[in-house]
């Protein structure tokens, strides 16, 4: 048995097998911007989608997962998750409410996240995409097909609205090119999801096709 659980962890790269699982609720988003580096480096050795003994995704995962990419800066894993999630086909408003668990500012962050989300997924139905249509390669006459059936817009789920603002001001830093730091939540580039819960943070790269 020990000599198996040594080729797991050189299968999966890493010789703790701590690090594979997430282990949620998630860091306070201050405790994850106080080491961001040392946090998104945590991510990588990541293999697993869920806890320990937990063999199926769930929207309340994928809420996990946004969270702590957008915490963590990484655009690119971020925007893999919202395109797995068009295709799971998970409603947005069916993402179950996790709860405060004794530390509001993550839980005004994770309040944030399905409003991204929607917008994200809306403004692909407003482009003719919907998210019934099969996950292949269509042809034109399909793609046209799909384009013309009824908009089904995503909705966010009701708790959302009633998580409240912070009552200090968080910012989250970015680190997008040829931008700078936000410093005020009037600045022209604060994503308005954020501002709604006195969150400081630019407007992310939630768009793909």
């Amino acid at each position: 048995m020990a000599r198996l659980k040594s080729i797991l962890r050189w299968l999966h790269g890493s010789k703790d097998e701590t690090l594979w699982l997430p282990s949620w609720p998630p860091l306070n988003p201050r405790e994850i911007l106080a080491d961001r580096e040392a946090y998104r480096q945590r991510l990588g050795y990541r293999k697993y989608r869920a806890p320990e003994y937990v063999f199926e995704d769930s929207p309340l995962f994928r809420l996990y997962r946004l969270y702590e990419w957008i915490m963590a800066d990484h655009v690119i894993n971020m925007r893999n998750e919202l395109k797995i999630f068009w295709w799971d086909r998970w409603p947005v408003a069916s993402i179950p409410d996790p709860g405060e668990q004794g530390d509001p500012e993550r839980y005004a962050v994770l309040a944030c996240i399905p409003g991204l989300i929607a917008e994200s997924f809306n403004q692909r139905i407003d482009l003719g995409l919907r998210r019934e249509e099969p996950s292949a390669i269509l042809s034109l006459e399909e793609q046209l097909y799909w384009a013309s059936t009824p908009k089904r817009y995503e909705e966010t789920p009701a708790w959302t609205e009633k998580v409240p603002p912070l009552k200090d001001m968080l910012h989250i830093p970015h680190s997008q090119p040829h931008t700078e730091q936000l410093t005020s939540l009037e600045d022209a580039d604060a994503d308005p999801h954020f501002r709604k819960k006195n969150i400081l943070a630019i407007r992310p790269h939630i768009h793909f096709v």
